[in-house]
């Protein structure tokens, strides 16, 4: 529950975008664990697909086909996401359950995604695959929106970097976990789809269980739908845009080179067990990304900043991209891994705590953060790993994402209400 000390507590941070309404009141570490633990059962569903398991499920259902099955399989995935997520949004904002306001699509959302996740692994047509994807990436986005949003409903902006944080670490602990239930534990295709798929879910209960949503302010009754399904205007709200524009970038930068890292491993490096070499990798990643993450959110908050590490962040993410396009060896993909896990953990750290300071519309809220959670997940990543690989190498491949995040970090430099 949401504990009732500091309600007051004045703002270190510049003003917020949206209308001003009643401060949050301070938020406990219980809250930010059960908050964490929600996220790491979402990112189970969200990160080991993308970086492992629709891989290696390729290449056990078409393994003549495992490049264009996997890209079609992501694909696919944005695409849902994509469209579904602002609807998600809007029906959100006008639930009048009470104290089910977000919790209702949060529920909805892990039962859809995790009982059509742990179904996957025994499908051995493309066909059953792509629609129990499908089905997966909507439940995601029920959730993706609603818990977002929890942010903003729930944290005081001086704990939003915190709140990043907890969304934010979980995901790089998610895929490290996973990868060892998935790699090592529990390496059965079928068998890993299915605990993956019942882990995310109960990982959800404490979370569903120890909060309850606040009622909406009285005086922000939302929109009519058809007015929801409005873009926020461009001119009172660039700030809010171009942090959309810089967070769809350093994604899809990060995701370009990462998709394919264990194609990279096997064709590239020759690694003996590319499937234990990702796994090393990942582990390295994990603990580089696990240290930034936390610390940059405490910093985030402290210093009231938070350009200044997406700028890093997005940097030290190129230099790891690059380094695997000049120095393609396996010594080389560990340093990549500590630079990765190190730019992404920061990046992590104060992404959605900038979000959710330059939303435009405090009656809106799950419908702006799912906009931008939509346009995150456009499908720029398999479209052009598809297509430099088609033309080209991973080495042309990595120079590209490198290229890509770091414009990212500075188009948040266009941001101009907060620091």
């Amino acid at each position: 529950m949401v504990n009732v000390d500091r309600a007051n507590e004045p703002d270190p941070l510049n003003a917020p975008a949206e209308p001003a309404g009643p401060v949050p009141s301070r938020v406990s570490i219980g809250w930010l664990l059960r908050f964490a633990l929600a996220w790491f059962g979402l990112w189970l569903l969200v990160m080991l697909p993308g970086q492992f398991m629709m891989a290696k499920l390729a290449e056990f259902v078409a393994p003549e086909d495992k490049v264009a099955l996997t890209a079609f399989l992501i694909g696919e995935s944005s695409v849902v996401i994509l469209v579904s997520v602002p609807v998600f949004g809007i029906l959100s904002d006008r639930t009048r359950l009470p104290g089910w306001r977000r919790r209702a699509w949060i529920l909805g959302g892990f039962l859809l995604g995790g009982v059509s996740f742990a179904l996957v692994g025994i499908q051995r047509d493309p066909i059953a695959i792509a629609v129990l994807i499908a089905l997966v990436a909507l439940g995601y986005a029920a959730v993706l929106v609603a818990l977002s949003a929890v942010i903003a409903d729930q944290v005081p902006r001086f704990q939003r970097g915190r709140a990043s944080a907890a969304m934010g670490v979980p995901q790089v602990l998610a895929l490290a976990i996973g990868m060892v239930i998935v790699t090592m534990l529990v390496p059965d295709v079928g068998g890993s789809w299915a605990i993956i798929g019942v882990l995310a879910l109960a990982c959800a209960v404490p979370f569903l269980l120890g909060s309850r949503d606040p009622l909406p302010p009285v005086d922000a009754a939302p929109k009519r739908f058809a007015a929801a399904l409005r873009f926020p205007p461009l001119g009172p709200n660039h700030d809010y845009y171009w942090t959309m524009s810089s967070r769809v970038l350093v994604n899809a930068g990060n995701m370009v080179g990462t998709a394919y890292l264990l194609f990279f491993l096997s064709d590239v490096l020759k690694v003996d067990d590319p499937d234990t070499g990702m796994l090393v990798l990942i582990l390295v990643y994990l603990v580089a990304c696990g240290l930034a993450g936390w610390l940059g959110g405490l910093l985030s908050d402290r210093l009231r900043a938070r350009r200044i590490f997406v700028l890093v962040a997005a940097a030290l993410q190129a230099a790891a991209a690059l380094l695997l396009a000049i120095v393609p060896t396996w010594d080389a993909s560990i340093v990549a891994a500590v630079l990765l896990g190190l730019g992404y953990g920061v990046f992590l750290s104060v992404d959605q705590a900038l979000v959710t300071d330059v939303l435009p519309d405090r009656t809106n809220r799950a419908r702006d953060l799912g906009l931008i959670n939509a346009a995150q997940n456009l499908p720029i990543a398999p479209l052009v790993a598809w297509l430099v690989l088609s033309f080209a190498g991973y080495r042309e491949l990595y120079v590209v994402a490198a290229a890509i995040m770091l414009l990212g970090g500075i188009l948040i430099y266009r941001v101009r209400s907060v620091r």
